[in-house]
């Protein structure tokens, strides 16, 4: 074998290696652009429920303000019976 055979087979050699990085670089590109797909959907879905827990935070606010209306009411019923007991 002379050098020129010698160096052609160093040559394929290295083709076929380069050829199989390609390859698994060409894979490797596919599962990150899916990777990325599936962080986008999650952060789409997250931002969906921090709206949604942001409106039910909102709505115990609320609830939670008239409860304390309903308290104050119920209380001066109170009062108002025990005073209508007393006038008797």
């Amino acid at each position: 074998m002379n050098n020129e055979e010698k160096i052609l087979n160093v040559l394929d050699n290295l083709s076929n290696k380069v050829d199989s990085i390609q390859s698994q670089v060409q894979e490797n590109t596919q599962i990150l652009k899916a990777l990325e797909h599936s962080s986008q959907e999650h952060k789409a879905l997250l931002d969906q429920l921090n709206h949604r827990v942001a409106s039910v935070e909102g709505k115990i606010d609320t609830i939670s303000k008239d409860l304390t209306m309903v308290e104050a009411v119920a209380g001066k019923n109170m009062t108002d019976i025990a005073f209508l007991k007393g006038v008797r």
